[in-house]
């Protein structure tokens, strides 16, 4: 089965400046690299367009915007100023989508937060639209309740079909979502809901939610998800984001080459 597109994500080598980066995720051979948004901020657009394209790397998608703080007026009209400067720097570099971070708060309940979170996306659409930009809602884990109230690719996709926009989907982050009920029949049935697919590994046992591991180290049937997005047409990016103690402990220089390497073996396995 050929290796389709696929891009190294910054939040992989967090601790790198941003040149060695692109340096490194080119080299490696990755086709595209995953802007950390935060790195981008940091770096400047200007200056990051021309190392990105001096490499000879496209972009993937911007990771993250967000989150958003739920309940909070000024904040979140602040939030919704710093998304949309992050919908024209995804489209001044090319990027298929921004990922979202929507964002909670302890004392809102899983409805009123959805109410909180609707207009805000909704209000981020037009912009979008306009700059081809799709947006991308990413779910996390139940550790990480400061980050999204949307915990499971089943739910975020319920939430994006409400909103039935074209432009607004969801990140399948499969270190999250490996175990969901309905997972297939999802991806065969909502595919063109997917925004991108984020790829590592999970070992059993983990019980922090930052600790990743090197794809086919770890226990999530990969070849097995991989050839469902593959029978369902999915034709979109796959991003490669490792992070936590082992990823640290093997260090960037190593992890980066040896995740490529992995990725493109893991599709001589995966069968339709």
């Amino acid at each position: 089965m050929a290796v389709p597109r696929f891009s190294v994500s910054q939040v992989t080598t967090w601790n790198w400046p941003f040149e060695r980066d692109v340096e490194a995720i080119a080299a490696a051979g990755a086709p595209a690299i995953a802007v950390s948004v935060r790195k981008l901020d940091a770096f400047g657009l200007a200056p990051a367009r021309r190392l990105i394209e001096g490499a000879g790397l496209a972009v993937s998608c911007l990771t993250a915007t967000g989150p958003f703080p739920l309940g909070d007026d000024a904040g979140e009209r602040s939030a919704l100023e710093v998304a949309r400067r992050h919908l024209g720097a995804a489209a001044e570099l090319g990027a298929a989508c921004l990922m979202v971070v929507p964002g909670n708060h302890k004392d809102l309940s899983w409805e009123e937060a959805e109410a909180r979170t609707r207009p805000l996306l909704e209000a981020l659409l037009p912009a979008a639209a306009a700059a081809k930009v799709r947006l991308a809602v990413e779910p996390t884990s139940q550790l990480r309740m400061d980050l999204a109230f949307l915990h499971s690719f089943d739910e975020a996709l319920d939430f994006v079909d409400e909103i039935a926009s074209p432009w607004l989907g969801v990140v399948l982050e499969l270190n999250n979502a490996w175990i969901e009920r309905r997972l297939y029949g999802n991806i065969a049935a909502r595919v063109d809901r997917i925004g991108v697919v984020q790829i590592s590994d999970f070992r059993i046992g983990t019980v922090t939610s930052g600790a990743r591991t090197m794809i086919g180290d770890g226990d999530i049937p990969l070849p097995r998800i991989c050839a469902a997005l593959a029978a369902a047409d999915y034709g979109g990016w796959y991003d490669i984001e490792l992070l936590g103690p082992e990823i640290e402990r093997e260090g960037y220089a190593a992890v980066v080459p040896r995740a490529v390497g992995r990725f493109r073996s893991l599709w001589r396995h995966a069968r339709p």
